[in-house]
C-alpha cells in the first residue's frame, strides 16, 4: 500500500471533526494571550472532571471575570452538537436577568461567530430558544418561573448564579434531571451572609462535596490569564482599590478570590482562612513529635453552666514561637458537662498528645476566672489545679488583637479537629453598633486565655517572624545549641519560606 494513500473520513467523522474545530477556535481576548483553545487553561482544567474523569455534576464558585459565561456557552453548545436531539437548559435567577446576561448580547446565539450559523435551524427570541439542525435545542429560562420546572426534561442543565435562585426551582426541576441522569453544572459567585437562598446553596454544595460523582472547586479572578493583560489588570486593580478604600475587604475577597468573610465588614477575624490556618492533624503531630518533651503543653477551659463547655489543647514551641492548637472539646449536652465527665475526657486528650506525661507537672492549665465552681471541684475530685485567667488574660480587645497578629504572621497552626473553633472565628463579628459580641465565643475565649498563660503577645509574634527569616537565611543559632544536641533535629520540617505579605 502506498504511504501517500489518503485515509478518508466518514461523513459522521468529518462532522465531528468540524464541530471540535469550530468549538475550540481561539477568539477575542484569547487571541491576545495566544491561547491555543477557545477556553483558557484553568477553564479546561475545571472541565476535565466532566469530560475525562466521568463526573456527572460540577459546582464551581468563581471570582469576577474568571470566564464563567464563556464556559457556560462551551458546555451547552458542545453537548447540543455532540448529542443530537438533546434538550440543553441555561437557568438564571430570573428570565429577565438571564436575557440581559446571555441572550440580548447574542453571546449564546453567536457563540462560535460566523461558524455558528451552519448549525442553527431557527432562533425563537420570545422563548429564548436556539434550535439546531441535529434536533437539539438550547433554551434560556429563569428560576422565577419554577412552575414550569417539573415539565422540563433536560439532557444537561447549567445553573448560573445559583445563589440568587428561587429555592423552589431546584425542588421542582431535580427529579426530572435525575430521571435522565443529566449533567448539572452550577456556577457563579458565592452568596453573602444573609442571602435568602443560603441554606439551599450550602446544602447542595455539601452534598456535591461528598458525592463521588460530583466535582467542587473555587476559582479566582486571577486564574484567568486574560486578566493579567495590562488593560484588564489595570481595571481590576482599580476596582479592588475602590472597594478597599470604602472598607469593603469582604467584598474583595468574595468577588475576586471566591472567599467568604462571614461577618462581612464587621468580621473580627477577616484574615482567618481555613486553607491557610487549618492543617491536617497528623501533619501537626508529625511536626511537633521530635520536640515533644521541650514544648509547653497547655489545657484551657471555658466552663459553661447552661450554654456550652469549651476546652482547647495546645503545644507551644517557645524557641520558634510556633503555637499548635491540637484539639477541642465543645460540649452543649448538659448531661455531659459535669466535672466528673468532662475532666476525665480532657485528661484522655492530654495523654493522647503527650503519653506518660504528668497532668500536674507537664501541663499548664487555665480557666475562666468566673468559673470558681469548676476550679474548686476539679481540684477536690481530681487534684488538678486550673489557674484563673484573671491573672493574665488582659482586656478582651488586647487578646483578640494578639490572635489577629498570629493569623496574619502565620505563627499559629490549628488542627482540623478544631471544627468549632474555626466556625466561631469565621462567624465572629461586631454588632451594628460596633460592639464585640458576648456569645458564640467559648473557644475564642479559650484561645485568648491560652495566649495569656504562655505570655504570647505582639512582641512574641515579631520575634517568631524574625526567627523564621533567620532560619531561612541560615543565621539562627546561639543559645539553642545548648538546649539541643543538634540544631538540625528541631529545624527539620520548619517552613522554608516566609512571605511578609
Amino acid at each position: 500500500m502506498s504511504l501517500s494513500k489518503k485515509i478518508l473520513l466518514s461523513k459522521e467523522d468529518q462532522r465531528a471533526l468540524e464541530i471540535i474545530t469550530d468549538l475550540n477556535k481561539p477568539r477575542g481576548d484569547g487571541v491576545k494571550v495566544k491561547l491555543k483553545n477557545r477556553l483558557h487553561p484553568d477553564q479546561i482544567e475545571q472541565l476535565k472532571p466532566l469530560y475525562i474523569d466521568g463526573k456527572k455534576d460540577l459546582f464551581l464558585s468563581c471570582g469576577r471575570k474568571w470566564g464563567k459565561t464563556e464556559l457556560i456557552g462551551y458546555v451547552l453548545w458542545k453537548h447540543a452538537l455532540e448529542n443530537p436531539g438533546s434538550a440543553c437548559y441555561y437557568v438564571g435567577p430570573e428570565a429577565a436577568h438571564a436575557r440581559k446576561i446571555i441572550w440580548d448580547g447574542y453571546r449564546l446565539q453567536r457563540y462560535m461567530g460566523n461558524d455558528t450559523q451552519k448549525y442553527i435551524k431557527s432562533i425563537r427570541n420570545q422563548e429564548m430558544m436556539i434550535r439546531l439542525t441535529n434536533g437539539s435545542f438550547i433554551q434560556v429560562v429563569g428560576s422565577d418561573n419554577y412552575a414550569v420546572a417539573n415539565g422540563l426534561t433536560p439532557s444537561i442543565a447549567v445553573y448560573d448564579e445559583f445563589k440568587a435562585f428561587n429555592p423552589r426551582w431546584h425542588v421542582e426541576f431535580a427529579p426530572n434531571r435525575a430521571a435522565k441522569a443529566a449533567p448539572l453544572i452550577i456556577i457563579g459567585t458565592k452568596p453573602r451572609a444573609g442571602n435568602k437562598n443560603m441554606d439551599q446553596y450550602n446544602e447542595i454544595l455539601e452534598y456535591m462535596r461528598n458525592d463521588p460523582d460530583s466535582y467542587v472547586a473555587d476559582r479566582t479572578t486571577f486564574d484567568n490569564p486574560i486578566n493579567h493583560l495590562p488593560d484588564q489588570k489595570k481595571i481590576i486593580d482599580q476596582e479592588i482599590s475602590q472597594l478597599r478604600a470604602r472598607g469593603e475587604e469582604d467584598v474583595v475577597q468574595l468577588e475576586y478570590y471566591s472567599r467568604v468573610v462571614p461577618g462581612g465588614k464587621q468580621a473580627i477575624f477577616p484574615m482567618f482562612r481555613r486553607d491557610k490556618h487549618i492543617h491536617a492533624h497528623e501533619d501537626l503531630i508529625a511536626e511537633i513529635e521530635k520536640d515533644r518533651k521541650r514544648l509547653q503543653w497547655v489545657w484551657i477551659a471555658d466552663p459553661g453552666n447552661t450554654t456550652c463547655f469549651g476546652m482547647l489543647f495546645a503545644a507551644y514551641n517557645e524557641y520558634t514561637g510556633n503555637l499548635y492548637i491540637l484539639d477541642e472539646i465543645y460540649e452543649k449536652d448538659q448531661s455531659k458537662t459535669s466535672v466528673g465527665i468532662i475532666v476525665p475526657s480532657g485528661k484522655k486528650k492530654c495523654h493522647e498528645f503527650y503519653p506518660q506525661s504528668s497532668i500536674e507537672d507537664d501541663w499548664l492549665k487555665g480557666c475562666d476566672d468566673a468559673a470558681a465552681w469548676f476550679m474548686t471541684e476539679a481540684m477536690s475530685r481530681f487534684g488538678i489545679y486550673f489557674s484563673p485567667a484573671e491573672k493574665w488574660k488582659g482586656t478582651k480587645e488586647e487578646g483578640l488583637s494578639v490572635i489577629k497578629d498570629q493569623l496574619i504572621y502565620d505563627t499559629v497552626k490549628i488542627s482540623d479537629r478544631c471544627r468549632n473553633l474555626a466556625e466561631e472565628m469565621e462567624k465572629y463579628a461586631k454588632d451594628l453598633h460596633g460592639r464585640i459580641p458576648k456569645k458564640n465565643d467559648h473557644l475564642i475565649d479559650c484561645f485568648r486565655y491560652l495566649n495569656g498563660m504562655i505570655h504570647y503577645d505582639f512582641n512574641t509574634v515579631q520575634e517568631a517572624v524574625k526567627k523564621k527569616v533567620e532560619m531561612h537565611d541560615g543565621r539562627f543559632r546561639g543559645f539553642l545549641d545548648e538546649e539541643y544536641d543538634s540544631p538540625d533535629d528541631w529545624t527539620t520540617g520548619i517552613m522554608d519560606d516566609f512571605d511578609f505579605d
